[in-house]
């Protein structure tokens, strides 16, 4: 009898990473290049792969789980259709107010920038009906306006609409009016209802949030289609993972692509959470470096933080995400002279094709890879020997680009280096420094392609002491998939001061968020004994505009309860911004939320029986330059499957594995654990 696998994929800006699991535990795993214009073959591609490195012949596996760039590539590309959208009379420009200059210290600031348009003004109609304040009818739907609307927008051939009412948060009915006669007029039209996607205050962002979502639909239809329904892997369940780091049936993820926006960093921070509650290690910072980007993140007492604010390709909106902090750095980050002489890198990038100009495919721009390469810190081919490198070409590369300022190509390369290691240096001070979190604190979780590469200077940096590279740090994201859970979310508007609490209705509010809960492990077919609820308040002091979600404890709704809640606001807020206004200012309690979790079988984390302090056997040795060094440094070469738990590397030293490299500067030592993973520690001299 053929044995059940589960396939994970994860498609990237630069590489598509596939890992396969069977019944027995046995993992297979594939990393083939990703083809932005054919996300759907690259899924197939991919899966196909690792069967095929599983050696498990005909094996189908019985469930796919997926992560994937689609609606961040269309975000960013703004290669969206066209869309309509539907409001109330009155409010024809509503989207245009986020172009008005935003107050920076009583001035207008008008560089800040603009969040480029969803939908022609053209294609944003009005109707007549309205709700008040208080979510009471003040006019009705008029259903011959709505149905006339309805035709107006076929003779256009617009096949999607948006649909945002004012206080829809309150009362969704008479959105879900304008649905109806949609379907009976129009039914060839898909309707988005604002009440829907973002069921909360605040008309702009809820609009904008249901013009994103309603852009992303038609191509996530396209693409789920196609790689489930009209494949050979017809019929396989496919789970796709969302920015708040959970998985989604492809069903809710066609009808809320918005959700899946920041997929796959998301999905890597999930597996890394988890990867380090399993090994000890719970307070991490996660630095994931791609082909076309650096996302970290940071992990106190084993939990990644969430976040409801979020930005993407200028475009702000809510939902829940896991805080990842991005920015434009990775391997194929471009290096370019800016009109003021200044060297930058990123956040351009050159891809997987044409690529690096090292990759031989035509590329002409230099890259983080190429320095990489020039300075000895990468071998002469990647992915086991199947991309090779050219390292003449590289260095020609190099030295034209920093002749106007009489560069060799060695100190070309290392200029660029620098550039990348203090952008990546301030994306972690972010999300730690500023936000009140000492990184010496932290151990630093390095994964992706080119994390390893990075890792152990930017520790030095930052005063970091332990470095922690998981067996397969290039297939982050990929594992996060098999570890992760199935979720959804479900809010409603509240709205009242802590000082004029109503206890019953915040009691009847959760009520009716636990049913919807109860409905979606109905329709996920989540056993009963896999199910959870969370109850969060998101929580704002008066007069500020950005909530915090804070944890309710479950049971009976109290009001020593909501309090036990508002104090642990204002702890959270203390420790984001280092102050509090505790007792100066009321605390609001917006919206009240419930989490809906599916508690998934994970994999066991094998461990293996260590030698203590055995020498690692080198393969070779080579010239390498690291930046807290004048010069190239002889240093030896390992296979990084040839080093056993408790095998010891001391630094200079570089650990090559298929999918990644290690960087062991002359100031670390590296030591294989019982569960595989390298750990790099400060040498005490």
């Amino acid at each position: 009898m053929a044995l059940t696998m589960k396939a994970a994929i994860d498609i990237g800006g630069t590489f598509t990473d596939v890992i396969a699991i069977d019944e027995t535990g046995a993992i297979a795993s594939a990393k083939i290049p990703t083809k932005q214009d054919d996300l759907s073959q690259c899924f197939l591609s991919g899966v196909k792969a690792a069967i095929d490195s599983a050696d498990a012949g005909t094996a189908r596996p019985d469930e796919l789980l997926y992560s994937t760039t689609l609606a961040l590539n269309a975000l960013l590309t703004h290669e969206l259709p066209r869309i309509g959208l539907i409001v109330n009379a009155g409010f024809r420009e509503l989207m245009e107010t986020a172009r008005l200059p935003t107050p920076m210290n009583d001035v207008a600031d008008t560089r800040q920038p603009l969040a480029s348009r969803l939908v022609s003004l053209e294609l944003v109609r009005e109707i007549n009906a309205r709700l008040d304040a208080d979510g009471k009818v003040r006019r009705a739907v008029d259903a011959l306006e709505v149905a006339e609307l309805a035709n107006w927008y076929r003779t256009r051939e617009i096949t999607i609409v948006a649909v945002s009412l004012l206080h829809s948060y309150l009362d969704p009915s008479q959105e879900r009016e304008v649905a109806a006669i949609f379907s009976e007029v129009a039914p060839d039209i898909d309707v988005v209802q604002s009440s829907e996607i973002l069921p909360e205050l605040r008309e702009y962002e809820r609009t904008l949030a249901a013009c994103l979502n309603a852009s992303l639909m038609p191509a996530m239809k396209d693409h789920v289609g196609r790689v489930v329904e009209d494949s050979e892997f017809s019929g396989v369940p496919l789970l796709v993972m969302k920015s708040s780091g959970g998985l989604s049936s492809s069903r809710l993820a066609m009808k809320k692509p918005l959700t899946t926006a920041l997929s796959g960093p998301s999905a890597a921070v999930v597996g890394m959470a988890w990867l380090g509650r399993q090994i000890g290690f719970d307070d991490l910072i996660t630095l994931d470096i791609g082909g076309t980007s650096t996302d970290v993140a940071l992990i106190g007492r084993g939990h990644y933080a969430l976040t409801m604010h979020g930005e993407i390709a200028g475009f702000p909106f809510k939902t829940p995400m896991i805080d990842v902090l991005t920015i434009g750095a990775g391997g194929g980050s471009i290096a370019s002279q800016a009109s003021d002489e200044r060297w930058h890198v990123g956040p351009a990038s050159a891809g997987a094709d044409p690529g690096p100009v090292c990759y031989g495919r035509g590329g002409r721009n230099v890259t983080v890879t190429d320095a990489q390469l020039v300075l000895g810190r990468l071998p002469n081919a990647l992915l086991g020997g199947d991309l090779p490198l050219d390292r003449d070409a590289a260095g020609k590369a190099l030295e034209a680009f920093g002749a106007h300022r009489t560069f060799n190509a060695v100190k070309s390369a290392r200029g660029i280096l620098e550039i990348a290691t203090y952008n990546m240096c301030g994306a972690i001070r972010r999300i730690s420094v500023q936000r009140g979190h000492d990184p010496k604190d932290y151990a630093l979780l390095a994964m992706g392609g080119a994390g390893p590469l990075h890792a152990a200077e930017l520790a030095s940096l930052l005063g970091i002491e332990t470095i922690v590279i998981p067996p397969q740090p290039g297939l982050a994201a990929a594992f996060g998939l098999l570890v992760a859970d199935v979720k959804d979310d479900f809010v409603h508007a509240f709205g009242q001061l802590e000082n004029a609490l109503d206890v019953e209705r915040a009691q009847t509010i959760f009520d009716t968020l636990e049913r919807s809960a109860e409905r979606f492990f109905a329709d996920e077919k989540i056993p009963t004994a896999e199910r959870a609820v969370r109850r969060q308040i998101d929580m704002r002091y008066a007069g500020l505009s950005n909530e915090m979600s804070v944890e309710l404890a479950s049971g009976r709704v109290s009001e020593l309860a909501i309090r036990d809640a508002i104090e642990s606001y204002h702890r959270q807020f203390h420790q984001l911004t280092g102050h509090s206004h505790e007792g100066q200012e009321a605390v609001e309690l917006v919206n009240l939320r419930v989490t809906a979790v599916g508690q998934r079988t994970k994999p066991d984390v094998p461990t293996h029986k260590s030698v203590a302090n055995t020498e690692g056997a080198p393969r070779a040795s080579r010239s390498v330059v690291y930046l807290d060094q004048d010069g190239f440094i002889d240093s030896l070469i390992y296979d990084r499957d040839s080093l056993t738990p408790g095998a010891i590397v001391s630094g200079p030293a570089v650990i090559e594995q298929y999918e990644s490299t290690v960087i062991v500067p002359p100031e670390f030592e590296a030591e294989v654990d019982a569960f595989g993973n390298l750990v790099l520690r400060l040498q005490t001299r």
